[in-house]
């Protein structure tokens, strides 16, 4: 073929990769843009580097063999732009679905006993099915109604006067099924007597329904240069909405001026009142029952603050991201077992995501109990974040994202996350993170969720909560 032909050809070519790479480049920095999270200083420095590199292979384009190499090299920036397209792409819709919490869920569930052979709702329909009188009965009724339905036949319900004498019924065997809460599964677990409610029951279908969701708190129109944000991680699996005990407490209080966080764990069992007790104290994980507003409710009234945010995240979401970043390094200061999961030892412990959750969970192998989890639990916050910061979140990026859309639910909006994103990187300033745990005494005492039952509280130390609202006044500027 004659030579001025080929080179002709070999130039149409790289013309036509040229245009590819031309499009892929303006996609790449308009999805950038998009995304709010880059500085206005590198959308310009990355489209000037990539406007040269398209001169540069313009210009090679005029001879054949520069050409040929010039072709590769247009190919393979030209794919580097569209991954980087998708990864615009994907953060952004992952941003936007995490800080839609619009709803909340109570998730009503029909229980047997774990040795119960059934396997499906049609396998129970001619079971006696407890229910009790009084508590969560509308969406009981509800519950047993949709189920009807499905069934098209009606159930044998056999009412209760409470959920200790249901669950007593099921153990015995004089009910063959009960439906209940999902949220008060875990609580009434901690009933002395009562554990084998967490291990021999055994979910067979749930409904959901929607919660009526109480008056939150404003949420501030712009990142403020400090706020506090609310980090829950709820004791269920499955979907973020559903309401249920909070067995994380970390207020994150983040001064962005000074680039320090102070993170403050107080302990799940802390004896407090929130806006539903009407002045009557209960445990603090019990909040979440009623939603996390009244979670943070308790928690500005415990440190006299304001929260501007909250971040919540179940066990199955815990999980799923943890795994996809490829694991975790945490340092235990113990050597201790769960069982089935894992022995940990004195030092670094490489965690899946399932044996970080036991981690994170374990307060049984503690003398100090609640206290030691709650450093546990900020350790594992940080094994997290360093991961992120590291490689893994490159290679695992998608799978990340994935784990992360539908486990996480924030209601800070999606600009303001943006807008915290550009400002570490317009600086990527270095952040120093401390750390606090509440501590008090353990007692027994009734509950608001739970009267005429005495379990295991914490009656906060005044001198420990002083001192968290002082390491909190610290950091926290009041507008």
């Amino acid at each position: 073929m004659n030579r001025r032909i080929v080179s002709g050809i070999h130039k149409w070519i790289g013309y036509i990769l040229l245009v590819f790479y031309g499009v892929s480049v303006v996609g790449l920095i308009y999805y950038c843009a998009k995304s709010r999270i880059f500085p206005v200083s590198y959308l310009i420095l990355t489209a000037a580097v990539l406007t040269i590199f398209g001169g540069v292979f313009l210009w090679m384009h005029r001879k054949v063999v520069p050409s040929i190499a010039a072709s590769i090299l247009t190919l393979i920036l030209a794919f580097v732009c569209v991954l980087g397209s998708y990864y615009m792409i994907r953060t952004s819709r992952t941003i936007t679905e995490v800080s839609k919490a619009d709803k909340q869920t109570d998730v009503i569930s029909v229980y047997v006993m774990e040795k119960d052979p059934a396997q499906s709702l049609e396998e129970i329909q001619d079971y006696q099915i407890g229910i009790v009188k009084e508590t969560d009965r509308e969406r009981t009724d509800q519950t047993v109604k949709k189920l009807e339905n499905m069934l098209k036949s009606p159930l044998e319900i056999q009412e209760y006067e409470d959920i200790l004498k249901m669950l007593d019924a099921l153990k015995e065997g004089k009910a063959g099924a009960v439906i209940l809460n999902d949220a008060y599964v875990g609580m009434f677990a901690d009933v002395e007597g009562y554990s084998w409610i967490a291990t021999d029951l055994r979910r067979i279908t749930s409904v959901e329904h929607e919660a009526e969701v109480t008056e939150e708190s404003a949420v501030p129109d712009n990142v403020p240069e400090t706020f506090v944000m609310y980090l829950s991680g709820i004791d269920t699996y499955g979907g973020i909405s559903a309401r249920s005990r909070s067995d994380v407490n970390i207020l994150a209080v983040v001064n962005t001026k000074l680039k320090k966080i102070l993170l403050l764990s107080t302990p799940r069992d802390y004896y407090v009142d929130y806006n539903v007790t009407g002045g009557v104290k209960d445990k603090l994980t019990h909040a979440g029952i009623y939603g996390v507003e009244a979670s943070m409710d308790a928690l500005e009234r415990l440190y006299g603050i304001q929260i501007d945010y909250y971040l919540r995240i179940n066990f199955s979401g815990f999980v799923d991201i943890i795994d996809a970043l490829g694991g975790i390094d945490v340092n235990s200061e113990y050597e201790f077992t769960v069982e089935p999961i894992k022995t940990y030892h004195v030092g670094i412990n490489h965690l899946t995501g399932l044996e970080a959750l036991a981690f994170a969970r374990e307060r049984y192998s503690f003398a100090d109990g609640d206290y030691q989890r709650a450093k546990n639990q900020m350790e594992v916050i940080r094994a997290v974040v360093a991961q992120c910061a590291s490689s893994s979140l490159l290679k695992n990026y998608a799978s990340v994202m994935n784990a992360v859309s539908g486990s996480f639910e924030t209601n800070m909006p999606d600009d303001q996350i943006a807008s915290l994103v550009r400002m570490q990187l317009a600086d990527m300033a270095q952040w120093e993170v401390t750390s606090y745990t509440s501590t008090g005494t353990g007692m027994y005492a009734e509950t608001f969720s739970m009267p005429g039952q005495q379990l295991s509280v914490i009656e906060p130390d005044p001198a420990s909560v002083e001192e968290a609202k002082r390491l909190i006044q610290e950091l926290y500027i009041y507008e």
